[in-house]
């Protein structure tokens, strides 16, 4: 590719014109060094971030009235001559000399001398903060929220650019693959941080379908992890719903949010791993079940078969031994049928015998009566015969005597005329009885004749 003279002249401007990073940075150490009556001798801040070496002890001063930090190192030659240990939180007045650090490009105070001034406005207000938390019973561990062991959906409010979102991911799905992870981005330090991460928490918080909310940032200096000691980020932590779990920083920071969260992580990347289940601890303990399970199995499905099987034994004698008692019924209800059939034919045969034997004696009876009432009826007829005639002769001779005797006995007339009267009445009597006597016979003789055909 061709490369005109213009070009090749600009380039070589640039080149001249360009300064090293070392050359700036030992400029700008040059010009410090020249201007160094300008700056004090004496600074007022706020302890942070305090890290002894062997070497010496590194902080960050801030300032105590806004967000604006500067480095500080104390070498262990001049470390070892203060007397006041270096604290976090205290307000300090040092002596130091403003240094450039050419290799990093780092300006920092070479302290000589440190003198406590008394703990800080925020730090008071930290300490007040914590101490009312602490009496509503918010660090309190029975006041925690179990995290779910298999949740579907993590919530992670963090900053969208910070590596704390690829920390948490990592470790996530590398123990969880199948896991959902939810991002809502917030700011995680400066002025706006506490609004950002309030929205974000409720947010996560209003979602139906977020299991767990972790709420995380990589580590830095003391100010700019003050966000999560502010209190309404506390509170809007402590009032969620779903469970949560506070990650901020690295080992030795410390914040008031991971005191209030149902759980606290050390960094961004143990967070992941508290949210999730190991798959693989998982896996074994679903194996471990499994032949738990497997055993259990196999020792009562052993037990009930063994169980089964003596119940089937016993069902099978119990059957075989209600099949022989009914045979036996059978055999005795076979037996019971011949006996009644020869008790039921003998006592038929019996009752016909005696059946026969009363019929014919009913017969005998009957003919006997009949001719009885025969021989009755024939002495009853003679008896009315006798007694017609006896009648007649009677009225006869009483008619005579009467007429006889009328002249006589006038005074008897109605005496004999009664007497006339009873004769008459007892020839009609007489009448009376022949047609009675005849009806009697006449009803027997049928009677006897219903009787003997009925029989018949």
């Amino acid at each position: 590719m061709a490369v005109d003279d213009e070009t090749r002249s600009g380039d070589a401007e640039r080149d001249e014109s360009a300064w090293s990073v070392g050359r700036l940075n030992n400029e700008i150490e040059a010009t410090l060094e020249s201007a160094s009556n300008r700056f004090p001798t004496y600074v007022v801040g706020e302890v942070s971030d305090a890290t002894a070496k062997s070497y010496g002890t590194f902080f960050t001063l801030r300032d105590v009235n806004g967000e604006e930090t500067i480095q500080c190192i104390v070498w262990s030659s001049y470390r070892n001559r203060i007397d006041e240990r270096i604290t976090e939180g205290e307000e300090v007045i040092v002596r130091a000399n403003v240094d450039f650090y050419t290799d990093g490009g780092r300006t920092q105070l070479n302290v000589k001398n440190y003198w406590a001034v008394g703990d800080s406005d925020r730090t008071q207000e930290l300490e007040a903060l914590r101490a009312e938390l602490d009496e509503e019973g918010l660090f309190d561990s029975d006041q925690k929220q179990p995290l779910p062991q298999f949740p579907s959906n993590i919530g992670i409010v963090t900053s969208l650019t910070g590596s704390a979102r690829e920390d948490v991911r990592e470790a996530a799905w590398g123990r969880a693959p199948g896991v959902t992870l939810t991002f809502f981005g917030a700011t995680v330090q400066g002025k706006n941080a506490p609004p950002s991460l309030v929205g974000a928490i409720r947010q996560a918080d209003q979602d139906p379908g977020i299991d767990i909310i972790v709420v995380t940032r990589g580590g830095g200096a003391d100010d700019t992890l003050w966000s999560f000691n502010e209190e309404p980020v506390i509170r809007a932590i402590a009032d969620c719903r779903t469970p949560t779990v506070v990650a901020v920083g690295h080992e030795d920071d410390e914040t008031l949010a991971e005191g209030v969260a149902d759980k606290s992580a050390i960094t961004p990347t143990e967070a992941g791993i508290v949210a999730t289940p190991a798959v693989s601890t998982v896996r074994d303990r679903v194996g471990e079940i499994e032949r738990q399970l497997q055993a259990g199995y196999d020792a009562i499905v052993t037990g009930r078969l063994d169980a089964f099987d003596r119940r089937v034994d016993n069902a099978v004698v119990s059957i075989e031994r209600a099949a022989e008692n009914r045979r036996a019924q059978i055999q005795r209800a076979a037996d019971l049928e011949q006996r009644v059939d020869t008790a039921y034919s003998t006592l038929v045969s019996a009752r016909l015998d005696s059946l026969d034997s009363r019929i014919g004696t009913g017969i005998q009876k009957i003919e006997h009566a009949a001719e009885t009432e025969a021989v009755t009826a024939t002495a009853a007829r003679g008896r009315v015969a006798g007694l017609e005639a006896r009648i007649d002769q009677a009225y006869q001779t009483r008619v005579q005597r009467e007429t006889e005797h009328l002249e006589r006995r006038i005074e008897r007339g109605y005496q004999d005329i009664e007497t006339n009267t009873d004769v008459q009445a007892a020839q009609q009597q007489a009448q009376q009885l022949r047609i009675v006597v005849l009806v009697l016979i006449g009803l027997l003789v049928l009677g006897v004749a219903l009787w003997a055909s009925g029989l018949l």
